[in-house]
Parts: structure tokens; C-alpha cells; sequence
């Protein structure tokens, strides 16, 4: 192979599961060892994305008052596979009285108060104005998440959660 930039390089828009990428393996001692190959199916493995999203009767517009952080057992709430790795999760939220005080739908892989992967932010927004979140929150060593509430007061806040893909 001629050397060029890789700028110059042909795009690959359609990669076959058997195609390689090199990688340089950090934790090999000898320069001779360090590179290797793993193909486009390997490194996809694991990963399922989701065209009809996961939902729970427990998180479809339900009302919440402020939680202490609570586990949500994904593969008995949201019927996720055991054991999964991470969650591409999406949180819908809004609180009746957002406008006024600091309310908020926080997820982790533990249950440290105030540890947060993803958040839900509605403080400052007009009363039960919708704000929606999505992002990676890893999962436990069981494949659960935790959350916690901040909500203005007593089943103010209403959420919906919805599972878009998953990491085994």
C-alpha cells in the first residue's frame, strides 16, 4: 500500500462485518506486538439499537415526589435483558412547579446520592412545560439503573422513560 493521508483515503459507507480496523495495543511491551485488528462485527458486538423503544407501565406519565436514589430493575420493569452493560435511555419530564424551584430526574449505575450518568433538567422551565433528555447511562453489574427525584412536591412530577438500545 502506497503512503497517502488518510484525508485521501476512499470513505467506507457501507462496512461488511468481516472488514478490519488496526488498532495499536497500549498494553503490549514490545512495538512488535502492538498492532492488531478487530473486525467491524466484533466491534459492533453487543450493541442493539432499538426501532420500538422499551417502556414500563411504571414510567408512562406517572407522578413522582423527590426520590431518594431507587433502583429501577430494567429486566423485570422494562423486560431488558439481564445482565446488559448500558442503556441508550430517553426521559420525558415535567413538574408543576418547575418554574420556582430546583426539580430535576437524575440516572446512574449506583446508588450515590447525587451521582448522575444522565440528568433531566426542568428547573427554571414554566410549570409543566416537558423537557426531554437522552443519553448512555451505564448499568449495574445486575444490568439495573438507579434515579433520583428532585420534584417541586408531593406527585409533581411526571415522567416517561423509554429504552432505545441496550449493551450487552
Amino acid at each position: 500500500m502506497a503512503n497517502v493521508k488518510i484525508s485521501e483515503l476512499a470513505a467506507l459507507t457501507t462496512p461488511a462485518p468481516d472488514d478490519k480496523l488496526v488498532i495499536v495495543d497500549a498494553s503490549e511491551a514490545l512495538d512488535a506486538d502492538k498492532t492488531k485488528y478487530i473486525t467491524v462485527g466484533n466491534l459492533r458486538a453487543g450493541a442493539t439499537v432499538l426501532t420500538t423503544p422499551l417502556t414500563s407501565t411504571a414510567w408512562d406519565g406517572d407522578s413522582y415526589s423527590t426520590t431518594p436514589k431507587t433502583k429501577i430493575d430494567l429486566s423485570s420493569v422494562f423486560s431488558a435483558p439481564a445482565g446488559i452493560k448500558a442503556v441508550l435511555l430517553e426521559a420525558a419530564a415535567r413538574d408543576s412547579g418547575s418554574a420556582g424551584k430546583e426539580t430535576l430526574i437524575r440516572f446512574s449505575p449506583n446508588d450515590t446520592a447525587n451521582s448522575s450518568a444522565m440528568e433531566c433538567y426542568l428547573t427554571g422551565r414554566a410549570n409543566d412545560q416537558f423537557n426531554v433528555s437522552s443519553g448512555i447511562c451505564p448499568c449495574d453489574a445486575n444490568g439495573d439503573i438507579y434515579y433520583q427525584i428532585t420534584a417541586s412536591g408531593a406527585n409533581s412530577m411526571d415522567v416517561y422513560l423509554r429504552i432505545w438500545g441496550y449493551w450487552l
